[in-house]
């Protein structure tokens, strides 16, 4: 049994401490703790931090934790390990946003939305070099060559292209596109249970649409994927029209 209480001092002078709330606030608190917390108590005590200082630290930092919003313990219940303790997801969190930071991984995102800059890959940026060296029109090279596979299949964690839904694919496209910052938002809506209509937006120009118009017709007609599609399409301005029809399995 632990008798936690302020040392009130032998005298019979009424004081404001003598008051009834004073005296409420006052009055010893008896907890009765096991085995385990009377070591843990016991080791900080050890340190020279006494009950009351010990007691007041644990009932804030319990009180801080219960009054996260709902959503961050919502991501601590989602990918906290069934066997590993708030603790330990803490710490590998708080490790891992600070791994982020030394990498600067937020400094891309500065560019992206400052610079507008975006993320091309290697054999990308090879087509289109050798594009470049072809008549003005000549586009056929990067968007026959299709680079988007690899993309998609890491992204889904290394799943085969025919074991992916076409919703899982879209959904890949939508996150990787913007991420890259080829488009600055890709909307999907779901028409029917075998439609989809995609709605490209970005800052360039018509050329711009028309040749991601047909990479995403190629992309979407590959015999690559598990499902055959119709695809219709218009491209404009700033944005690209998409409907997406399934056709049947292979």
């Amino acid at each position: 049994m632990i008798l936690i209480a302020k040392n009130m001092g032998n005298t019979n002078e009424t004081t404001k401490s003598d008051e009834p709330e004073a005296e409420a606030k006052e009055n010893p608190v008896y907890v009765k703790v096991d085995e385990t917390t009377r070591h843990k108590i016991d080791k900080y005590k050890e340190l020279g931090i006494t009950m009351s200082k010990l007691i007041q630290d644990a009932v804030t930092l319990y009180d801080d934790f219960s009054s996260l919003k709902p959503e961050i313990k919502g991501v601590i219940e989602k990918y906290k390990q069934e066997e590993e303790s708030v603790i330990d997801f803490l710490e590998k969190a708080v490790k891992f946003y600070g791994d982020q930071r030394d990498l600067d991984r937020d400094l891309f995102l500065r560019m992206r939305e400052e610079m507008k800059m975006m993320l091309i890959g290697k054999t990308t940026f090879n087509q289109l070099i050798a594009a470049a060296k072809e008549p003005k029109d000549a586009r056929e090279l990067p968007i026959k060559r299709n680079v988007a596979f690899d993309l998609i299949m890491w992204y889904n964690k290394s799943r085969p292209l025919k074991h992916l839904t076409i919703e899982e694919i879209i959904e890949t496209v939508k996150k990787i596109w913007v991420v890259a910052n080829y488009f600055y938002v890709i909307d999907v809506s779901q028409e029917s249970e075998d439609e989809f209509h995609l709605l490209f937006r970005h800052r360039q120009d018509k050329n711009y649409s028309e040749y991601w118009l047909n990479y995403f017709t190629e992309l979407f007609n590959s015999k690559e994927l598990g499902f055959k599609c119709m695809i219709e399409g218009q491209a404009f301005d700033e944005s690209i029209s998409m409907t997406i029809k399934i056709g049947y399995e292979e």
